[in-house]
């Protein structure tokens, strides 16, 4: 790829120089890389969430991408720093189940260790991988070097997968996966979860959706609100009012019209929802 393509996801935030700091390892060995931030808001040390949110992303890339993600909360212990390939995309960061939800349905064709000194920074910090093994490979990667030549071929690697909903007698019990921006709570629970799940509409802004049929019977709960109705879109309810409806990711949300769900319903990640 003649302007190679390297997304950056992590747990950083943006208070702090840590980002621009990668950012500016991976200029100096590769200058022509456009740099694509995908979220730097991963909840602190959360492996989870920030599967989530690659999974959630990956697919709109093309082939040739890097993906550079680092939610490492085993910084310097024995978990192994790797570099995977997948479909034309590589992917780079900790080895502690952050690219399980991502290359799920994609599968691995390559995996490698980072043990190539060449291809790290000098004297590499114990607490610092981001900068002195992650940017470094991920930014030859881009440059086009072989991933062989970045370390010793793996065939073990960590399999953590995104928590899932459980059946129960009274409907699924799942939990919040992702609070974005808005405040919109982020479930795991699917269209398959429904009690009658949606037709496949990608467009339900102009109501198609209901026209198509939607769930007769529902009835979601988050801590102690109870929600009855499934909308199709934001602005269907009433200001101020708690919803529930499928976005963008394929998820269950619960949202607020002009309002942060998260906040108003004190929701946080890992909260139980409860879907009958």
């Amino acid at each position: 790829m003649k302007n190679p393509i390297i997304t950056l996801l992590t747990d950083f935030g943006t208070q702090d120089p840590f980002v621009g700091v990668m950012k500016g390892v991976i200029l100096s060995i590769c200058p022509s890389a456009r740099l694509v931030d995908l979220t730097h808001e991963v909840p602190p040390q959360s492996v989870p969430a920030g599967a989530f949110a690659l999974k959630c992303s990956v697919g709109y890339f093309p082939k040739g991408t890097v993906h550079l993600a680092v939610v490492d909360p085993g910084v310097g212990s024995a978990r192994k720093a790797v570099a995977l390939r997948s479909k034309g995309h590589y992917f780079v960061g900790p080895d502690n189940g952050l690219f399980s939800a991502a290359l799920k349905d994609r599968g691995i064709e390559q995996v490698v260790e980072l043990t190539e000194k060449k291809y790290q920074l000098p004297h590499p910090s114990s607490t610092f991988h981001g900068r002195d093994l992650f940017a470094p490979a991920a930014a030859y990667l881009a440059q086009g070097v072989p991933m062989a030549r970045l370390g010793v071929s793996q065939n073990n690697w960590i399999w953590r997968e995104i928590p899932k909903p459980f059946k129960t007698a009274h409907g699924w019990t799942g939990q919040v996966l992702w609070v974005d921006h808005f405040g919109n709570i982020i479930t795991n629970l699917e269209n398959k979860h429904l009690p009658s799940p949606l037709p496949g509409i990608q467009t339900p802004q102009d109501g198609r959706l209901r026209q198509a049929g939607l769930p007769k019977s529902f009835r979601l709960k988050i801590g102690k609100t109870v929600i009855l109705h499934l909308a199709t879109h934001y602005a269907e309810a009433k200001k101020g009012a708690v919803m529930a409806l499928m976005g963008s990711s394929g998820n269950l949300e619960i949202s607020v019209n002009g309002g942060n769900a998260a906040q108003k319903l004190n929701a946080v990640i890992g909260a139980p929802v409860i879907l009958a």
